[in-house]
């Protein structure tokens, strides 16, 4: 148990449950009121907003996926758990906003804006919480550093530093 840190009260199984139940609330609400602004005209949400469209159902896969990894993670007691976690919650939350941009783009965008700082928030956070998430960044930045090089040096790219031996 001193190994594993002490868990957030929001990654409980209750707290959870009541995250999937206020997510499923507001999909709900968000497409009904989507389907009554669209009821009069000729054209879907698909054909006037398809990139947000397309946006939603990306993050709407993400949300699915991270949930079964964050069971899968759970049952496993992984240290990796809460940043799954996190995944999840953000991808809800950038659905339900993607939604909100189809009804009221200007209110999309202002509540898009705070989410992004929250989420640029919490990303910091989570990556000084785990210090194996430092030493992967790390070893990727020496990785690239080196692929780099290497393939600076394939392609014939030179230090000019170097005195020229005539």
């Amino acid at each position: 148990m001193a190994d594993h840190p002490m868990p957030h009260l929001g990654f409980e199984i209750e707290s959870i449950i009541t995250q999937h139940g206020v997510f499923a609330f507001l999909v709900n609400t968000l497409n009904g009121q989507i389907q009554v602004m669209y009821k009069s005209r000729t054209a879907s949400p698909f054909d006037t907003h398809e990139g947000v469209m397309l946006a939603f159902f990306i993050a709407l896969f993400i949300y699915a996926t991270a949930s079964v990894a964050e069971i899968m993670l759970r049952a496993r007691e992984s240290i990796y758990h809460p940043i799954v976690s996190y995944i999840r919650l953000f991808a809800s939350g950038l659905a339900t906003i993607l939604l909100l941009v189809i009804i009221d783009p200007v209110l999309g965008c202002i509540i898009s804006v705070l989410w992004g700082c929250l989420f640029a928030r919490l990303a910091y956070e989570s990556c000084k919480e785990l210090p194996e998430l430092q030493e992967l960044r790390s070893h990727t930045a020496q990785l690239g550093h080196s692929l780099w090089t290497k393939l600076a040096g394939v392609l014939g790219y030179h230090n000019e530093e170097e005195p020229d031996q005539a």
